[in-house]
């Protein structure tokens, strides 16, 4: 006994039936009129096309100067007009979709109806993507990162964020090469262009450095970067002291509050300036020294008296 027909399945089976029904008159028409069945619905088609095409340019000129005229911040605008263009790109072909199924003489609403059933089925096997797509709703309504911003995403990929969709995130590293992150993926995201930010260099000497020199060296170095990079920096740079020591010499720390802009050009800034005050006081960088312990001279070819 076969299983009995319910009323979805009904459904379905009518909406299949309509649809390959349009189909068939379709090509019965193309057959028994070549011209009026196939030049005409071509031309339609390649209008309703051309219009689309030209309405996409069009959206996304307007979408262009509505952001270039309004208030909403560089990186905010770049990343919502992307996604904003991304949206509208999938209305607009899937309505010119629609228009020529409709110009070819398909009953649409069959099709939707099909979509809509079609829609629910790949829902259940396409968790993955609806979670992409929350977490990317999620991600930009909070502005967890934006395009330009440089960040680190889950503790693995450095880079600078070039696009943020409600699928995919791409994040290009310093060396060029551009990472698609499936939105769901991203669990953590430390962005480096959020407020400001404290740039700590430290700077370790041999031990046998005059420490005076040292420090003298260095608040050269930090007014140097404050007169130099003024407008990059919320802080004085100063010299914090000495924060370690140990056999390979002694550590000092410099450091100041920068704006995220401009957090790692004042970082490399510092250490430039820092190497070459040192230098010129003929202070170098320490290297790392090893020490070695022998209770027999002749291990270490040492010969005994």
């Amino acid at each position: 006994m076969f299983p009995p027909t319910t009323p979805k399945d009904a459904t379905t089976a009518a909406s299949t039936g309509d649809i390959l029904d349009g189909f068939e008159s379709f090509f019965d028409r193309v057959t028994s009129n070549p011209m009026d069945s196939i030049v005409l619905p071509f031309i339609n088609i390649v209008i309703v096309m051309f219009l689309a095409w030209l309405v996409v340019r069009v959206f996304d000129k307007i979408i262009d100067q509505a952001f270039s005229l309004g208030k909403v911040e560089n990186r905010t605008a770049k990343t919502l007009v992307k996604l904003i263009k991304s949206i509208s790109h999938y209305v607009i072909y899937f309505i010119a979709a629609l228009t020529v199924l409709a110009k070819i003489g398909i009953n649409l609403g069959p099709v939707l109806a099909g979509a809509g059933i079609l829609g629910l089925a790949i829902g259940f096997g396409a968790q993955n993507l609806v979670r992409d797509i929350i977490t990317g709703f999620f991600m930009i309504f909070e502005r967890q990162l934006e395009v330009g911003d440089v960040v680190q995403i889950n503790g693995q990929i450095n880079g600078t964020v070039e696009e943020v969709g409600l699928r995919v995130t791409k994040i290009r590293e310093y060396n060029q090469r551009l990472h698609y992150l499936p939105n769901g993926t991203i669990n953590q995201v430390t962005n480096y262009n959020r407020e400001k930010m404290r740039a700590i260099v430290p700077v370790t000497v041999p031990p046998e450095s005059d420490l005076d020199v040292v420090d003298e060296a260095l608040q050269e170095a930090c007014m140097t970067v404050k007169e130099e990079y003024k407008d990059q920096i919320i802080s004085d740079p100063e010299v914090v002291g000495i924060t370690n020591m140990d056999v390979n010499g002694v550590q000092f720390t410099i450091t100041t509050i920068a704006t995220p802009e401009e957090y790692f050009i004042v970082e490399r800034a510092m250490r430039k300036e820092a190497v070459l005050s040192l230098h010129r006081r003929g202070i170098t960088i320490a290297t790392p020294r090893s020490v070695v312990v022998a209770t027999d001279p002749q291990k270490v070819g040492v010969k005994k008296e």
